[in-house]
């Protein structure tokens, strides 16, 4: 393709801005960035029928709630977005636990599905004269010198600048440097629907147990949920092999039955894990976003979040510099976003090998904790905002 979008990138007044991957990051990254000095181009490599056909359930803060609401979507106006009204930690055969809730103010979060989120998002990108989507259109190799990429047609497409947000394992892994935490690289999730005999009355779970943290998100408004059971390969690999019935007793063994017995349980799909970050996502007109800059494991519930707060404090950048992308903005974007983003990839490795052992005396330590951090508001109102809004 070198017509249309090839001579804008010559129109000195017109930034052409190609976005690879037209996941919730560049979807979101379009319509929170377009303007009448940007043409943006998105290129999804699926269809639009296999990008909606995703089981997945994303829970959304409630900053990720403010930044959708600048776009024209919100979530208390919409049934397809479920509040999470309060969350419950615990951990097994453990004395403590948190709650958070926000008591009758606002929901502490929203769950949506992925398929409803990228609906909602492509009917804005539809709706907006700036932004324009080509699906089936898979890149399969990249000229960064000369500033184009080629898709599995042959067509070449050339751009002014370029954002990269085509998820794990793409074709710019092998030009930018990771750091990985080796630590949590055998580790999958095990993620299928669960409807419960009572009610969840909105109320997402968190479960720290030996083997590994096992959530529980609300995706109606009556008994069914999200199950997440993270764990090593070896454990998921065994969790895989139980029938129904072995795997609802040993949920049950784990998690207890404070939503009485499973009912009814949905198709498992195990997806890798994985904990690592570029040391510099950007380049002279390269920027990389969501899961390609960074990813993490989900026990804090943070990968989509942060990187939604990514793209918003980018935002706020290029309104500052009247839309303008150079390399002062996308150095000062960097040194603010680094410095949350590592904060917690430190939090979420805690979290996983803290809490995902047997030790002797490490349990009474941790129950104590959770006590502690439930019955102190100071401490536990900073521990929900940095949750919420993160920080630096």
């Amino acid at each position: 393709m070198t017509n249309w979008n090839q001579s804008l990138a010559k129109d000195s007044h017109i930034e052409l801005i190609r976005v690879i991957g037209g996941g919730p990051a560049g979807l979101i990254f379009a319509l929170l960035n377009e303007h009448e000095k940007h043409k943006i181009v998105i290129h999804e490599k699926l269809d639009l029928d296999q990008l909606l056909n995703q089981s997945r359930a994303l829970a959304l803060s409630a900053s990720s709630i403010d930044i959708l609401k600048k776009i024209n979507i919100d979530p208390k106006k919409n049934l397809e977005f479920i509040p999470i009204n309060k969350i419950h930690t615990s951990q097994k055969k453990s004395f403590g636990r948190v709650i958070i809730d926000q008591g009758e103010s606002d929901p502490v979060g929203f769950v949506i599905r992925y398929d409803h989120l990228i609906k909602h998002l492509l009917d804005k990108i539809k709706a907006n004269k700036n932004i324009s989507i080509h699906f089936k259109s898979e890149v399969i190799d990249m000229n960064v010198k000369e500033s184009f990429f080629s898709d599995v047609d042959d067509n070449k497409y050339n751009y002014n600048f370029l954002i990269f947000s085509d998820g794990i394992g793409n074709l710019l892994d092998n030009q930018f440097k990771f750091s990985v935490d080796n630590e949590i690289a055998n580790y999958s999730a095990l993620v299928c629907e669960v409807d419960t005999q009572l009610k969840h009355e909105n109320i997402a779970y968190e479960r720290f147990t030996p083997d590994g943290p096992i959530a529980l998100l609300p995706i109606n408004n009556n008994s069914l949920s999200k199950l997440v059971w993270t764990g090593n390969n070896y454990f998921i690999e065994a969790l895989l092999k139980l029938n129904n019935n072995e795997f609802i007793e040993l949920f049950h063994e784990n998690f207890g039955e404070r939503l009485g017995q499973v009912k009814e349980i949905g198709e498992k799909i195990v997806y890798p894990l994985r904990q690592q970050y570029m040391l510099k996502p950007y380049t002279e007109n390269i920027l990389v976003l969501g899961n390609a800059a960074h990813t993490m494991h989900p026990v804090a519930g943070q990968g989509l979040n942060l990187t939604i707060r990514d793209i918003a404090y980018l935002s706020t950048l290029l309104q500052k510099n009247k839309y303008v992308i150079d390399q002062d903005t996308l150095k000062e974007y960097f040194d603010n976003r680094a410095k949350e983003m590592k904060s917690f990839m430190k939090l979420t490795h805690f979290l996983v090998k803290g809490f995902s052992n047997d030790f002797v005396g490490i349990n009474k330590i941790r129950s104590l904790s959770l006590f502690l951090l439930d019955n102190q508001k100071i401490i536990k109102d900073n521990f929900v905002n940095k949750f919420n809004y993160g920080s630096n």
